[in-house]
């Protein structure tokens, strides 16, 4: 197969061959996506060029962030562009195939899964929250003067807060664990499906705020208001001092997607 051959693009998977309207551009920039049946499951699809996705130049590519952010946002865009029409399965960026043939096989053999998936999934959406701490605020202790530099202080002052700093600068990583099992458990309460997630980036640049946690929730759309207002509730006293609580979504269920190994070797 010469690099310039077509091959096909799997943005996701949806639970039937249903007709949809997807006006995002296909991942390459250039060629539109369409739908197609595949053994009773829908297939979104576009066509690209082998040699963008396979092969030596294309593993540099992959490591290249200029080349590889556009793509990777256009993947996302198609999906929550079908998302907003029907449950979906996503794919993992750069799933290719050979045919359309190939495609409906790998399906048929993993259809037991795929529609498992799909019946746990109903009607349910993936919601992420994160944790933001600064560690300014949290590790101020309770009563602390809050002096600006250059205070006069005594040295019998500024040994003791050395000292109550140094003791919760300890006792943090403790209480940012007990938070993180309290809360998990208060969220999931009112969710079906929950995953912890990689912290990514965890710093903001420029600031001291750290992403201490990401979650993934599984939540059917009648429990959006008491997830929220119990995630609220978190960040109006229960949780500790400079951490925040933020929730998003919804985004495609990623977080919940079973293993299908879902790829053909090309």
């Amino acid at each position: 197969m010469c690099d310039g051959e077509l091959v096909y693009y799997l943005y996701c998977l949806t639970p039937s061959a249903r007709e949809l309207h997807v006006s995002a551009i296909g991942v390459d920039g250039r060629h539109p996506i369409f739908a197609r049946g595949c053994g009773g499951i829908g297939a979104v699809l576009s066509e690209v060029e082998r040699g963008e996705f396979c092969g030596d130049a294309a593993e540099a590519r992959l490591e290249d962030l200029e080349w590889l952010g556009p793509r990777v946002c256009r993947h996302e865009a198609a999906i929550e562009e079908v998302m907003r029409q029907t449950p979906v399965l996503p794919a993992r960026f750069a799933t290719l195939f050979t045919s359309i043939d190939a495609l409906e096989q790998s399906v048929l053999e993993r259809l037991d899964a795929i529609g498992g998936f799909f019946a746990q999934l109903g009607d349910k959406q993936e919601w992420a929250v994160k944790g933001l701490l600064s560690r300014t605020d949290a590790l101020k202790p309770p009563g602390s003067s809050g002096r600006l530099a250059g205070e006069a202080q005594t040295g019998t002052q500024y040994f003791e807060e050395k000292r109550i700093k140094a003791h919760w600068e300890r006792d943090l990583t403790f209480r940012l664990k007990e938070f993180r099992r309290r809360a998990a458990t208060a969220l999931s309460a009112h969710a079906e499906g929950f995953r912890e997630r990689k912290v990514l980036d965890s710093v903001t640049a420029g600031t001291d705020v750290e992403t201490v946690l990401s979650w993934a929730f599984l939540l059917p759309p009648g429990a959006l208001d008491e997830f929220r207002g119990r995630l609220e509730s978190f960040n109006g006293g229960e949780a500790l001092p400079g951490l925040k609580l933020t929730l998003t979504g919804p985004w495609p269920p990623h977080s919940f997607v079973p293993n299908l190994s879902l790829v053909e070797k090309i």
